[in-house]
């Protein structure tokens, strides 16, 4: 970095291990050299049936000259429906990261806890933050290490506990009973829902009695709406208070807030494309176990993590590239040699399978 630079912004940050996020369709199809219809993305967890016909015709009518609500009145009251809380107990954002980044701005913890393996961006946004990030590595079948946190709060001061359930990208639940241990620390217990609607069960029971939790939810995966960014979190109305006091004024786009609006009210019809996914999760898993040398780890999500067996899994997700079929591989401690493939539909497992096939 220049030198005049350098003694400009903060020195912290030269060293920052950035987070590394999936690429948009147009781009993958010209590095890969095929068209963009013969790509099968199952790298990021989005639902590939789309947005139904209802939220597109909503989205087109939107006064797009008009600010949004900065109060999000009408969001917070649909997201409460949905939700079962009330409308004071919830935040809308940007996405779930924007929540994220709310959190630490307003509790500025000078140590955070993440539970690798999990989601790279609490790590990423802590330190953006300041934060200084304590691994407390899960166990061999992906489970919290509760001591371990526990001794992160007592013994090192942590005041921020990031957690996801389903945990991506392992797929496994957290436990009722390990959350109800973890809320008894002195600590906001932020755990991240993403991929709630997949796995048949919430953590909201919890919010009436624990001031310091914080469910975090989007729209991204179960309503495909992950081009639009909209998330939000759910936690006590005085912590609510306080994040919607701190946060953007216009942070959800008016084409997010309808579109967010629109699929709670259809969101019946929206989760048949959830069963859908569930099943082809499933089916998927079942697929690909048969192949022999890939063994699926169980999943409450929509997404289903494979141990590779016999050969690398840099070298599979690869091969699978230059078919035009798009998963995840990761590189770093407690993911060794695996990959993680999204449910999609009948078509898009069809081709994931018979890619496998030409590689074994």
């Amino acid at each position: 970095m220049d030198d005049r630079l350098r003694a400009l912004l903060r020195e912290d940050l030269e060293e920052l291990e950035a987070y590394v996020p999936v690429k948009p369709l147009d781009v993958l199809a010209a590095e890969i050299g095929l068209p963009i219809g013969q790509l099968v993305k199952l790298d990021a967890n989005e639902n590939l049936y789309g947005p139904i016909p209802e939220i597109r015709e909503a989205v087109e009518r939107a006064d797009l000259h008009i600010y949004p609500d900065p109060g999000q009145t009408e969001l917070r009251r649909a997201i409460a429906g949905y939700a079962g809380v009330t409308p004071e107990q919830v935040v809308a954002g940007q996405g779930a990261d924007d929540l994220i980044d709310i959190i630490l701005r307003l509790a500025r913890p000078e140590f955070i806890v993440d539970c690798p393996p999990t989601f790279g961006m609490y790590r990423f946004l802590g330190k953006i933050n300041g934060a200084i990030v304590i691994d407390v590595p899960r166990r061999p079948a992906f489970e919290v290490d509760f001591a371990g946190i526990e001794v992160a709060v007592e013994m090192m001061g942590a005041t921020v506990i990031f957690l996801t359930s389903p945990n991506n990208p392992t797929g496994n639940l957290l436990p009722p009973e390990q959350l109800a241990e973890l809320l008894k620390l002195n600590a906001l217990i932020v755990v991240d829902e993403a991929y709630v609607e997949f796995s048949g069960g919430t953590l909201t029971g919890f919010l009436a009695e624990a001031p310091n939790l914080i469910l975090l939810r989007t729209f991204s995966k179960w309503a495909a709406l992950a081009g639009l960014r909209v998330g939000y979190a759910l936690c006590h109305p005085d912590l609510a208070a306080a994040m919607m006091a701190i946060k953007q004024p216009y942070n959800v786009s008016v084409t997010a807030d309808v579109a967010a609006r629109t699929a709670i009210e259809h969101k019946a019809r929206i989760f048949e494309s959830v069963r859908a996914l569930i099943a082809e999760r499933d089916r998927m898993a079942a697929r690909v176990a048969s192949l022999g040398w890939l063994k699926p780890y169980p999943s409450a999500a929509n997404f289903v993590l494979f141990q590779v067996e016999g050969r690398p899994a840099s070298d599979v997700a690869a091969a699978l590239r230059k078919r035009g079929v798009l998963i995840r591989h990761y590189a770093r401690p407690g993911l060794e040699n695996v990959i993680r493939i999204s449910a999609g539909r009948p078509e898009d497992t069809d081709r994931l399978v018979a890619a496998l096939k030409e590689i074994a």
